[in-house]
């Protein structure tokens, strides 16, 4: 593992005098790799639009049911930020290996017959979230077709993951701009040249995630960027096992009842009509811009925590958060400013229907500011994996959705006839709480400290 450059890359995590810098080095290749990622949000949901408002919510109205196997995969290989981090802090290479192959066979043990599972009640789904009919029909075909990707899914979140504890950034962008370039080439051909609509957006992205995945195992298996893994390192067994359910536990379990929380929405949401259906998507869309600019920025500050962690170097962990938390209050301002007063134009791009057009200009004028309190809770979040103090922050992302959002949007909404812009405003109101609570848990400090034994 010292010939990989994992060395090499440790000593400048714990050594480099210029923090924010460093901060900004590792989040390039993230904001590459998460640019592309969105861009090509926003072109699908350009293609698809052309195929109607039912087809426009599809991928949506399909997340959160697909984000059940998916908050599995992501809360367990997400607890590599702080396992695989800490031991390479710590300078214990052989350790993290083996910590990256225990969480990929577990995945693989859950991920193959969750996606059958889940293939066969699909429709149930449908019938249970209200899904409007027009769009159902078109959404059952397209969660069919994304399942099957699933295994190849969760080989390149381990991967990702991994590498990203390693402090390669890099790698992982490659990958993920190659296999987003090739999702931009298939889409229109699949959509429209084929012929197959909302089935050939998912089978774009599932030829996508097929060669995503098998890179991630070739990778595995050769040990060509640093983690060689045999076939018994895939066993889920051992210490590290208790400890991926100390910390990717809580994370599982807040990301689950989440997702669950995004099926009681999507009724919430499809109750109010398909134009609100489809304004919630084009919504998303231009929110998920923000992340481009957080993700990278709290995932990298998560690296320089996790392995100043392993190392035992606290005050350096604690530098890298304060630092890392001024670039994103900056930044995420600055972009909510934008996206408020320049909201119509970017909407007009993707729907000519008024009440469309309507309801997502209020969804982005009332709801747009609060991605200010949701990224506190996802710094709070990435700073409790690199850490591996999941529990309180796991549970405050549970209460976001449970006790906050869900009961205030149908009361607002319905209850007092707000309608959509009731819908927006409870979905405002639960980002602002937690946010505030998820700064206070930041400034407490109390995840200055580490969970790996030397």
């Amino acid at each position: 593992m010292k010939g990989s450059g994992i060395e090499e890359r440790r000593r400048l995590i714990l050594e480099s005098p210029r923090i924010a810098r460093l901060i900004l080095e590792l989040s390039i290749p993230l904001f590459i790799s998460g640019s592309l990622q969105s861009l090509y949000g926003i072109i699908d949901t350009f293609w698809l639009s052309r195929l109607g408002s039912a087809a426009l919510g599809t991928p949506t109205v399909s997340w959160p049911y697909r984000g059940v196997l998916m908050s599995i995969g992501f809360g367990l290989a997400s607890s590599l930020s702080a396992l695989a981090g800490q031991y390479i802090g710590a300078g214990e290479y052989r350790r993290a290996s083996e910590s990256v192959g225990r969480v990929l066979g577990l995945l693989l043990l859950i991920g193959i017959p969750g996606s059958i599972a889940f293939y066969i009640t699909r429709d149930y789904y449908m019938t249970l979230a209200h899904i409007p009919r027009d769009v159902a029909r078109l959404a059952s075909g397209y969660i069919a077709v994304t399942l099957a990707g699933v295994p190849f899914m969760y080989t390149f979140l381990v991967f990702n993951f991994a590498l990203g504890a390693a402090g390669d950034t890099r790698t992982p962008m490659k990958v993920s701009v190659a296999t987003t370039l090739l999702n931009f080439i298939l889409d229109p051909l699949m959509i429209f040249t084929l012929g197959w609509g909302v089935v050939g957006a998912a089978t774009a992205t599932l030829i996508a995630n097929i060669i995503a995945g098998s890179y991630a195992a070739y990778s595995f298996a050769t040990g060509r960027h640093g983690f060689k893994l045999a076939l018994s390192d895939l066993a889920p067994k051992g210490e590290i096992i208790r400890l991926v359910a100390r910390v990717g536990g809580p994370v599982t379990l807040q990301r689950l009842l989440t997702t669950l929380g995004f099926l009681v929405m999507m009724g919430i949401v499809g109750g109010l009509g398909t134009p609100v259906v489809a304004a919630y998507s084009i919504g998303q869309v231009f929110l998920s811009l923000d992340h481009i600019i957080v993700f990278p920025l709290v995932r990298s500050t998560s690296i320089i925590v996790a392995q100043s962690l392993g190392a035992g170097l606290l005050a350096r962990a604690r530098e890298a958060f304060t630092t890392g938390f001024r670039l994103v209050l900056g930044l995420v301002t600055l972009y909510v400013v934008a996206l408020v007063a320049t909201r119509d134009y970017f909407i007009g791009v993707f729907t000519s229907d008024l009440l469309v057009f309507e309801a997502a200009s209020r969804m982005l004028l009332i709801f747009g500011p609060s991605v200010v309190g949701f990224d506190l809770t996802i710094m709070a979040d990435s700073i409790a994996r690199s850490s591996g103090h999941t529990l309180f922050t796991s549970a405050l992302g549970a209460s976001r959705l449970w006790l906050l959002r869900i009961p205030l949007s149908y009361v607002l909404a319905y209850r007092l006839g707000l309608g959509d812009t009731g819908l927006w405003a409870g979905m405002a109101l639960s980002n602002w709480i937690t946010g505030a609570v998820a700064l206070a848990w930041l400034l407490s400090y109390r995840w200055l400290r580490p969970i790996v034994r030397h």
